[in-house]
């Protein structure tokens, strides 16, 4: 059930937007969340688990042009330093920090494009890499060299005690939030979920209480990888939207867990904070894994894809949709596998009577309206199982799988009244009527041989006066042409 929405399938172009309205929404998305961020921040574990305005900068830069990159980063600038000061932290560290959450989303944006991802895509897989090591590898590096200066200046904290924490909730910020905006999610009513959706979400609330609380040391080592099936489950059935909203979900859901006191590796030994620090490890590795998968299991069904297409139009008449000549030899190659013992194949040669006259009065758009007419009207006649085909100009193909002479005779039948039936089209009214040459078709006899016959059958009908259907006798599918 791993379904590809149209976003997927080919990601949005940059997005238009005015420079004010980017720099609103730059400016109120950033302090919005840096906001939440602090205020899920547990002072007993040494903060948050990860810093969600890491991944939603480098998401606005990555999806608009470079010309309004100035105004994100400026919005981001508005939106750091003004909560920075509403908190009361000193205007040292303030702008330190809000130089290192400008410059550190610009750096991984710039070596994204440069790369050549140039409309923030994360699919194909190679843009999912360039899209890690760039903007959750090497950009928080600058971030947090900058933000730990800041840190040690305004705070007095160690600075590689805070570059290590700036580092790896910036990492894991960007790839917590960046995939959601990246991945163009659109929230779906839950009655729109399918099955597995639904049990997989019942799934992971009922397991996240049980992950998430203090067993004892090697538990508490240990249940935290749990969330990795989760991820995997994600990535490969609900492509990368899908893992994007299951990485969040995941995320937030520890963020709470901590702030409500739960300590992910608590040990008599170590710092609480070197739990926090253990569990942003084990979601970075997790968040690296599915989303590595989710772009190979999404470039793998691309393929797919694109090769049933390239199949389909393959054998597909261009005009009608109906097969042409070599989706019909495809399907008769393969009719003997759908035989019953009592029951053998038929195939019908239809011909239009009156076709070339229509062409030579109203030209070929006229032509091609009836001929798609033609097919819509051959549709309805037949079985599901059955297959219809344009192998000319006006000639058409029925293959009957598993008929006796009975329904032959009565879908022919609907045939002659169907075709003969006016048809209206933009250039006026046309009469339409068709002659059918119908044989048997024994598995011991060539294609070729069934369709002579049926073709000889075909001419018979004309020659009688045509708007009728004729069968082929047995003696004409082995006689040569």
């Amino acid at each position: 059930m791993l379904n590809i929405p149209p976003q997927e399938r080919r990601q949005e172009l940059l997005l238009n937007y005015s420079n004010s309205r980017v720099l609103l929404i730059s400016a109120i998305g950033y302090c919005l969340l840096a906001q939440l961020a602090m205020l899920l921040n547990s002072p007993d574990t040494n903060g948050g688990t990860f810093w969600p305005g890491a991944g939603f900068s480098l998401a606005l830069l990555l999806m608009l042009p470079t010309r309004q990159w100035g105004f994100v980063v400026l919005g981001v600038a508005l939106g750091e330093f003004g909560g920075n000061a509403l908190l009361g932290f000193s205007l040292a560290g303030n702008l330190l920090w809000t130089t290192g959450n400008c410059l550190e989303p610009l750096l991984g944006a710039f070596l994204i494009r440069r790369a050549g991802n140039i409309d923030g895509t994360l699919t194909p897989t190679k843009n999912m890499l360039l899209f890690i090591a760039f903007g959750a590898i090497i950009a928080p590096m600058l971030g947090a060299s900058i933000g730990a200066i800041g840190t040690a200046q305004a705070l007095n904290v160690p600075y590689m005690q805070s570059w290590s924490k700036f580092y790896v909730g910036d990492a894991l910020g960007v790839l917590v939030v960046a995939p959601v905006c990246l991945a163009r999610v659109r929230l779906v009513p839950l009655g729109q979920w399918s099955r597995e959706q639904q049990i997989f979400a019942v799934c992971l609330l009922i397991s996240s209480p049980v992950i998430l609380n203090n067993w004892g040391p090697l538990l508490d080592l240990m249940l935290p990888y749990c969330f990795l099936p989760f991820m995997l489950w994600a990535a490969l059935r609900f492509g990368l939207q899908g893992t994007s909203l299951t990485v969040l979900t995941i995320a937030y859901l520890v963020t709470f867990a901590v702030l409500l006191g739960y300590i992910p590796y608590k040990s008599a030994f170590l710092p609480d904070t070197h739990g926090v620090t253990m569990m942003q490890i084990r979601l970075l590795i997790g968040s690296f894994t599915a989303f590595v998968v989710a772009s190979l299991t999404n470039e793998l069904l691309r393929g797919i894809n694109t090769q049933k297409r390239l199949i389909h139009q393959a054998q597909r008449d261009e005009l009608t949709g109906l097969l042409n000549r070599g989706g019909l030899n495809f399907r008769l190659e393969n009719s003997s596998q759908r035989r019953e013992t009592d029951r053998t194949p038929h195939l019908l040669i239809c011909d239009l009577d009156s076709f070339k006259p229509i062409n030579d009065q109203y030209g070929h758009l006229a032509g091609d309206e009836v001929l798609i007419e033609v097919a819509n009207r051959l549709r309805s006649c037949i079985r599901d199982g059955d297959a219809a085909a344009r192998i000319g100009g006006d000639e058409f193909v029925v293959l009957l799988d598993n008929s006796d002479r009975q329904t032959v005779e009565a879908i022919s039948s609907r045939i002659l009244e169907q075709m003969s039936a006016p048809f209206i089209g933009s250039f006026g009214t046309a009469a339409l009527s068709v002659s059918i040459g119908i044989t048997d078709w024994d598995g011991s006899m060539s294609i070729e041989a069934a369709m002579r016959a049926a073709d000889k059958a075909l001419y018979k009908a004309k020659h009688a006066g045509k708007n009728q259907s004729m069968w082929a006798p047995s003696a004409a599918i082995n006689t040569p042409a």
